[in-house]
């Protein structure tokens, strides 16, 4: 143990003294050795050394206490992920079948979040599509996918702002965020049955979370975000104001519940134009892009998740770590009819997937009416991102090793109104994913 004790020492004045050299790990190596020589130390004791001399390093950095690099340089991450993917869809409308349609599709993200100080964070991200706010893919090919009606032979595509926001914790349980910001932290929701997860909504949110006991905490987020900008002097600019209220709850060691309440209030879309990127589904907006909306949007959403630790552990375990069960469902006051929606699903596998065997497999099935949400926020991989369909969805997940995964969605999507009614469609996406 002396021995070990000295050696330690002797590494650190050693890193000390590489300073922001990056040779240093090869100094210590050749110290290493060297007491290895002189019998100072065994071949398994240096090995332990520079096992914990590293993993001290490791720490060093994170907390942003390390004197071999810059303290700027600490204080920012970079994360990303490539994703490549298969993708077959198959429509039917009216007993006709359509042609299939095959593509091969990319999607690359990168990100970086900066600590300015103890209290404040910012957040940038870019990355590939066409500026789509449901997708970031890039099409293999492309003439008629992304919005860009590009010319195929490998044409070149932009990389876009994805997000940039900053994030401001004055106090524990007290959160700011400003700018183009991350879904997660403008609300919580069990699935996408309302929103996109690509979507990066705009504007400012005021996040609260506080624990009462050490099994009961209540959070709450209210903001409000800009839809689209005033474009012209005698009409306000559509905008989107949230407020949701949630609880978690540890029941036991094993189970836990977390439930949320959530009103979305979007204003002044009665009588304005479509977005180019809506489904072209609402009443009123037949054409999407040039035809106006009937309704306004105040979409009541109440959401449920049950999580169960090792469910199966009596019976082995059978490899399942976590059991999720999940629904919501939403209904908007401002539309008369056809203003109605629900999901509902469970989850089970590793909660997850990040090594060599792990798994997962999802299940959700969905239904919206006509009206029921506005027709720019719901999965755009669901029926198209249309409202007035139902929808099954299932999904394989299975780690490939360290930080990268095979995934398999399959869905099986019908039109629930209309003049295409039934309209059956099948997606089927096979993905490789990669993060770093």
């Amino acid at each position: 143990m002396k021995k070990l004790f000295i050696a330690m020492v002797m590494a650190g004045f050693c890193l000390l003294g590489a300073g922001t050299r990056v040779s240093y790990a090869g100094e210590i190596d050749l110290l290493l050795e060297k007491l290895v020589d002189k019998g100072v130390l065994t071949g398994a004791e240096a090995q332990q050394v520079k096992y914990e001399t590293r993993e001290q390093m490791k720490k060093e950095i994170t907390t942003g206490k390390s004197e071999s690099l810059p303290a700027w340089l600490q204080k920012i991450k970079l994360k990303g992920d490539l994703r490549l993917r298969y993708q077959y869809q198959h429509t039917k409308n009216d007993g006709d079948v359509q042609k299939d349609v095959n593509i091969g599709r990319v999607r690359m993200r990168l990100g970086l979040e900066a600590k300015i100080n103890e209290k404040l964070m910012a957040g940038i991200g870019i990355a590939t599509g066409s500026g789509d706010p449901r997708s970031t893919n890039v099409t293999f090919g492309n003439t008629k996918y992304d919005g860009l009606g590009g010319a195929g032979y490998s044409t070149k595509f932009e990389i876009k702002l994805d997000y940039a926001y900053a994030k401001y914790s004055p106090l524990p349980w007290l959160e700011l965020v400003g700018g183009k910001m991350l879904l997660k932290d403008v609300f919580w929701e069990p699935t996408d049955l309302i929103w996109d997860t690509d979507i990066t909504p705009e504007g400012g949110v005021i996040g609260f979370n506080k624990s009462i006991t050490p099994s009961t905490s209540l959070f709450m987020k209210t903001g409000a975000l800009v839809v689209q900008d005033d474009t012209s002097s005698t009409s306000d600019p559509a905008m989107a104001y949230i407020v949701q209220a949630g609880a978690s709850q540890k029941v036991n060691s094993d189970v836990s519940l977390k439930g949320a309440f959530t009103m979305y209030n979007f204003s002044n879309i009665k009588g304005a134009t479509s977005s180019g990127k809506s489904s072209g589904t609402n009443t009123g907006n037949v054409t999407k892009g040039s035809s106006q909306y009937a309704y306004n949007y105040n979409m009541l959403n109440p959401a449920l998740e049950l999580s169960i630790k090792e469910p199966f552990k009596a019976i082995g375990g059978l490899g399942v770590e976590k059991l999720k069960l999940f629904g919501e469902y939403v209904r908007n006051t401002e539309a008369p009819d056809r203003n109605t929606g629900f999901s509902m699903g469970f989850q089970f596998g590793k909660d997850k997937v990040k090594k060599w065997g792990d798994w997962q497999v999802k299940y959700i099935y969905a239904m919206l009416e006509k009206d029921a949400v506005l027709d720019v926020l719901p999965d755009s991989d669901r029926y198209g991102g249309k409202t007035g369909m139902r929808s099954h969805e299932v999904s394989f997940t299975y780690g490939l090793g360290t930080n990268t995964y095979f995934g398999l969605d399959v869905y099986r999507s019908w039109n629930i109104q209309g003049s295409a009614r039934k309209a059956p469609e099948t997606l089927v996406q096979v993905d490789w994913n990669m993060k770093f």
